[in-house]
């Protein structure tokens, strides 16, 4: 009895030692996960970005090609980047990109309307490109929303 009454400290002390090394495995594992998801969010939501910003850009270069005889657009739009991205990897900032989705699409319905008025009447009226502002200022409000909502995503992690 006497022996096993010395053995308590040396039992209690093991315990303690083995749950401090499974408390703190699993706690340094957490905190690296959580670091690395962090850094992972932030890279996705920077391509997302730029993505997106690519985006208003290509819009003008439709814009140019097809209404303003400028030089032809061959190039994919970026938009379905900016969803895929979206989908997989950051799908908080969904409503976002239906947005600016919709905005986009906007914007090309009015670029085609500018199309088929340019093949009836070989020119683009005024009417049409005063809705450029409109058209413009939407894509551009929704990629500012998408950015204000990655920064904040950025920010509360």
């Amino acid at each position: 009895m006497e022996q096993i009454i010395q053995l308590v400290p040396v039992m209690v002390g093991a315990g303690v030692a083995l749950l401090a090394t499974v408390v703190g495995s699993w706690s340094l594992y957490y905190f690296v996960e959580r670091r690395e998801r962090q850094r992972q969010l932030r890279i996705q939501l920077g391509e997302l970005l730029s993505q997106a910003y690519e985006v208003e850009h290509w819009l003008k270069r439709l814009r140019s090609a097809e209404l303003l005889n400028g030089p032809a657009l061959n190039d994919p739009s970026p938009m379905k980047t900016v969803k895929m991205i979206a989908r997989l990897y950051v799908p908080v900032v969904r409503p976002e990109v239906r947005r600016l989705d919709r905005a986009v699409d906007k914007f090309e319905e009015w670029v085609h309307e500018g199309v088929a008025e340019k093949r009836v009447t070989r020119s683009v009226s005024d009417k049409t490109l005063e809705k450029y502002s409109e058209v413009q200022k939407s894509v551009l409000d929704a990629i500012t929303d998408l950015a204000n909502r990655a920064e904040s995503l950025v920010i509360q992690r």
